[in-house]
């Protein structure tokens, strides 16, 4: 039988060391990369800089070797400290009350010195306690290796499930960066358009074309002609002073049209002034095409690059999917800008819901979630899907072409009435809900109260 005192050390010991593994477990989580890699570098130890490398490559896998071993620290605290009551009480069998206590003692002791204390250190010096141990850190993550396969393999799991992708280095760093960001939000270091704005940068590298370009079918673009009279009837219906020109169809565009090298051709500067008619095709520039997929910031240095303020988005097939300008990245850092050529008008698609006749008047462009706040009065909410965005691209879908006009199309509880459509999208419809009504229910006065009110009359 092991002796009192060497159980009284022994859970004394364990105690240190799940308290160590805690603070250990906590700083991984709490510190900054940056913060390790400049402590790594200042304090110049090359073993030292080795082991924070290795960390900072699989943070959340040295984070999960920590985890077992504290809790195994943690259990034998709790049983040798029980062990260590009943020896103490003279009993060569723990008996009920030499658990409870000992239990009971174990867990207010593990609380503070496993939980509080820990989790203290690695809030006020996180990435000197993961520097300072960086060795133990790493021979924990060593010694499971044959148990990495088990961790992720139930990693996988409940990463699947919850439907989530594998996180990327640079999305932890990404995430880490916009934590200390609300943290300095909260401390109010920052206001929400400070924050919002440092959000949007850092989101730039995610952020593809496709997600802030003009569609093609909202493009204003210029059929090629060298009828200057229609060139300029377009230009004052125009709100733009670059143009798309397009010969034909939309996916054969053939350059850039300035309003302002029309001007100096009509100023006599180039042909004009050598008697030679106009021919729109001589004054445009070259056209930049970028596929969807470029990100925002790969964009943003490329038009800097070629010093152009606009270009067409290519679709994977070589066609035209949209329109993207300079513009469009400042506005998704700045938010929206109006300048004074611009139509103030309202943007946002148009959902108009008549509750009386369980109804609605939906733009297709509407996005799914945004139709869906408002059909819920209705007892209406449209199915959301990877393949559309909105409720044209939801009836598109669902029909595996684009109805004409006339035509209705049944979504669950909703019967949708195409009420304006082109060749190439749906433009308005009519939603009539089918879920049943609520219930409302009528609470007649008891005669009581009905003799009460006709005495008071």
């Amino acid at each position: 039988m092991i002796p009192a005192t060497a159980l009284f050390w022994i859970a004394i010991a364990m105690l240190a060391l799940g308290g160590v593994l805690a603070a250990l477990f906590f700083s991984l989580q709490e510190m900054s990369r940056s913060g390790l890699e400049e402590l790594a570098a200042a304090r110049g130890k090359a073993s030292a800089r080795r082991h924070v490398e290795k960390i900072l490559d699989d943070v959340s896998g040295h984070a999960t070797a920590v985890a077992l071993p504290r809790i195994v620290c943690n259990m034998i605290t709790a049983v040798a400290s029980v062990i260590w009551v009943a020896s103490v009480d003279g009993h060569g069998t723990p008996q009920v009350w030499d658990v409870v206590i000992g239990v009971a003692g174990a867990s207010i002791l593990i609380w503070v010195f496993g939980l509080v204390v820990p989790h203290s250190v690695a809030t006020y010096a996180a990435e000197g306690t993961a520097y300072r141990w960086s060795w133990l850190i790493r021979a924990c993550y060593i010694g499971q290796m044959p148990l990495r396969s088990v961790v992720r393999f139930f990693d996988e799991i409940v990463r699947r499930l919850a439907g989530k992708g594998p996180a990327t280095q640079g999305e932890e760093i990404q995430a880490e960066l916009m934590s200390v960001v609300e943290e300095a939000q909260h401390e109010g270091q920052f206001d929400k358009t400070e924050r919002d704005m440092i959000e949007a940068v850092v989101s730039l590298r995610g952020t593809t074309v496709e997600q802030i370009m003009t569609p093609r079918t909202e493009v204003e673009a210029l059929q090629l002609t060298n009828n200057l009279g229609e060139v300029t009837k377009f230009i004052k219906s125009s709100r733009h002073s670059r143009i798309p020109v397009y010969d034909g169809s939309m996916d054969q565009v053939v350059g850039m049209f300035y309003i302002k090298d029309l001007m100096r051709w009509l100023a006599g500067d180039g042909t004009r002034g050598a008697g030679k008619p106009f021919e729109l095709k001589s004054i445009l520039r070259p056209a930049l095409f970028v596929p969807e997929t470029k990100t925002i910031r790969e964009l943003l240095a490329e038009l800097v690059d070629k010093k152009v303020h606009i270009a067409m988005v290519a679709d994977e097939y070589g066609g035209t999917s949209g329109l993207v300008t300079l513009e469009d990245i400042v506005e998704e850092v700045f938010g929206e800008i109006q300048d004074e050529y611009e139509i103030k008008e309202d943007d946002a698609p148009e959902i108009a819901v008549n509750q009386a006749a369980r109804s609605a008047e939906i733009e297709a462009r509407a996005y799914i979630d945004q139709a869906n706040d408002e059909l819920r009065s209705i007892g209406v909410t449209l199915p959301e899907g990877e393949d559309y965005d909105t409720v044209g691209g939801l009836i598109v879908t669902t029909l595996g072409r684009i109805p004409a006009v006339g035509e209705t199309v049944t979504i669950g509880d909703a019967v949708i009435h195409i009420v304006e459509a082109e060749p190439t999208r749906v433009g308005r419809v009519r939603l009539e809900s089918r879920a049943a009504e609520p219930e409302v229910t009528v609470t007649e006065p008891r005669p009581e109260e009905a003799v009460g009110e006709g005495r008071a009359e």
